[in-house]
């Protein structure tokens, strides 16, 4: 897969283009790693402060609302701002956040902490996205959003193998420290190396099409139902994903497996979404963009149930697949938000976007984990298994 990635910037001509993807791409690591760590930390977290189910999810549901709110604002800045600058400011905001979040000494300070973090969070996915769609040609979009959506999971991958290596001997406070502390100096070295791509400039794509334009202001006119369908599957997709994610170590230690080789449950994940996030969208720009929703779907439909109920080694194995499926939807619908949206208002069609799947993004832990709870943590399982059907339901006309 990296080689796939380098060759696809070398294949570029434009050098502008290469670095435009490189910068995203990095920051697009780091900013993931950040999220992403959250995860198998949870148990570690769940352990020291005596959680439940719906308490440990309650940590994620804060951590994601602020990156939720920051969405929309973040899309309507790009328009306007240097995606360069806000990619790049947001990062280190999560760093510092980050750092600080592993000071807190009582769960409701890491809490709230973690709330102005997760505002610098929401800034890459739809910032990110319109300043790769602004530099690639439209018959190469789903393979470039593609791209940068697999460099994301490079980040997930590294992220449990740092929690196996420090949470376990040092604490999971120490690994937050350490993360923090590695991602600040590396996002702004990324920023220095980079600052000749820092000019906003508009590509001649931008340019045709503000000639036609008179009036883009209003937020209404990049909602039609197709765009209320995407926005409502990618709920949807985010639901499922965030949910799994939260969960699946538990499903894991409730058959035995130690909180320590829970890390290897998410680097197969991990590696697995990695895969599915960059064949998805290259897929997608050769065929029906539906047809590879779908497929990833009723892999998720499937698989979830199977691992619910077979042996440790067999759910290990099963579980790489399983992240082909879990991430492999993303890549899809994010390009089909450049595809309906015209250049010029991208960024607030991917502000509104992202907004809806980070709600989804939100939800789910708080929701899922009271129904472990309530029921049952298999019965919970299930219910995200169904879920999964449901963006594909809705994708069916979608049309891109």
């Amino acid at each position: 897969s990296l080689f796939l990635i380098i060759n696809y910037i070398m294949s570029k001509n434009n050098s502008k283009n290469n670095k435009v993807l490189l910068f995203s791409c990095f920051n697009h690591v780091i900013s993931d790693l950040y999220f992403a760590v959250m995860y198998p930390l949870l148990p570690y977290i769940a352990i020291t402060y005596e959680l439940s189910y719906t308490q440990t999810g309650l940590i994620k549901t804060v951590f994601d609302s602020g990156a939720a709110l920051i969405q929309f604002p973040a899309g309507l800045l790009s328009d306007t701002i240097s995606e360069f600058w806000l990619i790049g400011i947001a990062n280190v905001w999560v760093g510092i956040g980050i750092v600080l979040m592993s000071l807190a000494t009582s769960n409701n300070i890491f809490m709230l902490i973690a709330f102005f973090t997760g505002l610098g969070g929401g800034v890459q996915h739809p910032v990110g996205s319109r300043f790769i769609s602004r530099h690639t040609d439209s018959n190469k979009l789903f393979t470039a959003i593609g791209t940068l959506n697999f460099s994301g999971d490079i980040g997930k991958i590294i992220a449990p193998i740092i929690v196996a290596l420090i949470a376990v001997s040092y604490g999971w406070q120490t690994c937050l420290f350490f993360i923090g502390v590695t991602g600040i100096p590396l996002t702004i070295a990324s920023i220095f190396i980079n600052k000749s791509i820092s000019k906003k400039t508009k590509n001649n794509e931008d340019i045709q099409q503000n000639k036609s334009i008179i009036n883009n202001t209003k937020i209404i006119s990049h909602v039609d139902s197709q765009f209320i369908l995407l926005m409502l599957a990618g709920f949807c997709d985010s639901i499922v994903r965030t949910a799994t994610l939260t969960f699946i170590p538990f499903v894991f230690i409730t058959k035995g497996m130690s909180t320590l080789k829970t890390s290897l449950i998410f680097t197969l994940l991990y590696s697995g979404g990695a895969l599915g996030k960059f064949s998805s969208g290259w897929l997608s720009d050769k065929y029906n963009p539906f047809n590879i929703i779908a497929g990833t779907k009723l892999l998720v439909c499937i698989l979830i149930p199977v691992i619910l109920f077979c042996n440790i080694t067999i759910g290990t194995i099963l579980i790489f697949i399983l992240g082909i499926g879990l991430n492999g939807t993303s890549s899809v619908l994010y390009g089909i938000v450049a595809k309906i949206s015209s250049p010029e208002t991208r960024g607030k069609s991917y502000g509104i976007y992202y907004t809806s799947t980070e709600v989804g993004v939100a939800v789910a832990p708080v929701l899922f984990g009271f129904m472990a709870d309530t029921y049952s943590l298999n019965f919970s399982m299930i219910g995200i298994s169904i879920i999964s059907l449901l963006v594909i339901f809705l994708s069916i006309k979608i049309r891109s």
